[in-house]
């Protein structure tokens, strides 16, 4: 018994790794898009003055 609930966990933590990789990698593409848009926000308005 001991031996199919260690399988199971193991099972949910491969399942868990690339879901989490895939997680990583669009948390840091949205945060790369989000310093982009503040950046030019911020061009454009020292451009203004």
């Amino acid at each position: 018994m001991n031996n199919q609930s260690n399988n199971r966990e193991r099972d949910t933590e491969r399942r868990m790794l690339p879901f989490f990789v895939e997680f990583v990698k669009f948390a840091s593409g949205f945060a790369a898009i989000i310093a982009i848009a503040l950046l030019t926000l911020h061009v454009a308005s020292a451009a203004m003055n």
